[in-house]
């Protein structure tokens, strides 16, 4: 589990820019169950962004998480309502 605490941290840190911006409003492990299994060796975090258009932050968050390295991560984006 310490392995998988480690990948959000990793991802809160490659978008703190977009977080001290109110963008990004949490980061953390997205529950797994067994209707929406994670692809094979990765470890899936949910990202919450703000705003009225949250989707046209996806593309840079992803950007940020690329551009840090960070390896075995699928990222799973929701909406904040804000």
């Amino acid at each position: 589990m310490r392995g998988f605490e480690s990948k959000a941290a990793e991802v809160r840190r490659a978008v703190e820019r977009l977080s001290d911006a109110g963008i990004v409003e949490r980061v953390r492990l997205a529950p797994v169950n067994n209707e929406t299994r994670p692809p094979q060796g990765k470890v899936v975090v949910t990202v919450t962004v703000a705003g009225r258009s949250p989707e046209k932050h996806y593309r840079e968050v992803q950007h940020l998480v690329e551009q840090a390295g960070i390896a075995d991560v699928a990222l799973r984006f929701e909406h904040s309502g804000v």
